[in-house]
């Protein structure tokens, strides 16, 4: 991008130094480019911007503070924040359940109103340095959190916004302003492909989910280290009753809850929440799962909501779905989750509580639009009459996991993951030994010549087209 405008590129802090010490480990660090600011040099970075706002932008950001925070009653005011026009609230909330490790919000908490006077210090610097510097285009690591209010507030001016990592690029803008949010366009862009390829694809996609399924680790998800999906145990999970058996699956409650954009609820804890009230109005069996590799925190949570709503049945983290399927359930609820298509794979309905949730282009799931026709639907469940059509689920996994590669920065993502001990791996100084030893300038060159492809199409992510590959083959395994 910068060959092409003319530009120099300048790196910049995703949130200004705390403290003293902070800052001046920020200063030394850039004069003699140590850790990532020697990275940043390598392609040209030679300026590093620390966004740290002013006295001036502080005492600014204190009004601006002090306006909103009256204005703040519950979270879902929060969900709604804007500022001139820039919705900031997802990114504010986000950030701080993440901090401090917490499911939900206080509005009228000190420590929230902390965080707010952080993040509308960023939010002012950063509207001041696109006021004063003629930026042609900005590339950030996330579109959640605070990391993405120079993307909200730059997409707002017309400026082009990247969003960049080992295995996507995306570009941003005001109709589209989250990385990943592609699923949107899978049915027309399938629509689009030869027919050979939609057979191949659609094939693959079966296979690769059967495989998922049998309790294979990492199919797809190179994040994951246990299968929800293995053995069943001896002992009966769900009860003999008569009656409807709902399962809730449960997501991180601290991890981006609008990772996708917003949801009927502001965060998980909420619609929890939301959930056990229904337990008690309902004459269902309900049962609550996490998943098997649960982050801390997640457990007491979940029992803090068992026994405040007793009806709500704890299964075992390790439980297989297969069980649970075997046994009866009848319905499961997620706000996003991947058992979306799982379950539907195997023929079980699921309500997603979000219509920004990677399967709603499709129809083998529900999509409530609201949370009284969410409510509505949980109330009539006795009438529900729901038929899945499993080439769609394919379909949806073909486009999601395989047709578009994960290999534009590496040869094989996978296998480097894999070579680098897991997920983790990759944000280790161990990944750059990999990049070297299989970097080449025929190489360079190619992955050049398609970022600048990518650049010039305006399309809002970087697929096999844009790097001259004919189909997804390429990519299986």
């Amino acid at each position: 991008m910068a060959d092409i405008e003319g530009a120099e590129i300048i790196a910049y802090t995703p949130r200004s130094p705390q403290n003293w010490k902070q800052k001046l480990a920020f200063h030394v660090k850039r004069a003699i480019g140590y850790e990532h600011f020697g990275v940043y040099r390598s392609f040209g970075a030679n300026s590093f911007w620390d966004a740290s706002a002013t006295p001036k932008q502080q005492s600014r950001a204190r009004g601006l503070c002090e306006k909103i925070s009256r204005e703040l009653y519950s979270v879902d005011d929060i969900d709604a924040m804007t500022i001139d026009g820039v919705k900031v609230g997802d990114l504010i909330y986000d950030t701080y359940l993440r901090r401090n490790s917490v499911p939900t919000i206080d509005p009228r908490s000190e420590s929230f109103r902390d965080h707010l006077q952080e993040s509308l210090e960023l939010f002012v610097a950063w509207n001041d340095y696109l006021d004063s510097h003629d930026v042609r285009a900005i590339n950030v690591s996330h579109c959640v959190y605070n990391l993405a209010l120079p993307l909200r507030i730059a997409v707002r001016r017309g400026i082009p916004v990247y969003q960049i990592n080992p295995t996507h690029l995306y570009r941003l803008s005001e109709r589209n302003m989250f990385a990943y949010n592609d699923f949107h366009y899978f049915p027309e862009r399938f629509a689009s492909m030869p027919k050979d390829l939609q057979e191949a694809g659609v094939t693959e996609a079966q296979r690769r989910i059967e495989r998922r399924l049998s309790g294979e680790v990492g199919v797809d998800m190179a994040y994951s280290s246990k299968s929800a999906y293995g053995r069943m145990g001896e002992s009966r999970l769900l009860s003999e009753s008569p009656r409807k058996k709902i399962l809730i699956a449960t997501h991180c409650f601290f991890d981006s809850p609008h990772s996708y954009g917003n949801n009927l609820f502001p965060d998980f804890y909420t619609w929890l929440d939301f959930l056990g009230k229904m337990t008690e109005c309902t004459d269902y069996d309900w049962y609550i799962k996490t998943h098997p590799d649960y982050l801390p925190g997640t457990m007491e949570i979940v029992k803090g909501f068992i026994a405040r709503y007793p009806k709500l049945t704890l299964l075992p983290s390790d439980a297989s779905h297969h069980q649970i399927v075997s046994e009866g359930i009848d319905l499961a609820l997620t706000v996003y989750g991947t058992i979306g298509f799982e379950y539907a794979a195997m023929g079980i309905p699921v309500i997603n509580a979000s219509m920004n949730n990677p399967h709603v282009a499709y129809d083998f799931n529900i999509h409530p639009k609201s949370i009284d026709e969410y409510r509505e639907i949980l109330l009539s469940l006795d009438n529900l009459s729901f038929k899945i059509d499993r080439r769609q689920v394919y379909e949806y996994y073909f486009m999601r996991f395989i047709y578009n590669t994960e290999n534009i920065f590496f040869d094989d993502y996978a296998g480097m993951v894999k070579k680098l001990n897991g997920y983790r791996g990759q944000f280790s100084p161990e990944v750059y030994d990999l990049w070297c030893r299989e970097f080449s300038f025929e190489k360079h060159e190619a992955i050049c010549s398609a970022l600048r492809k990518f650049v010039r199409s305006g399309d809002f992510r970087m697929d096999n087209t844009h790097l001259g590959h004919a189909n997804f083959r390429r990519n299986t395994s």
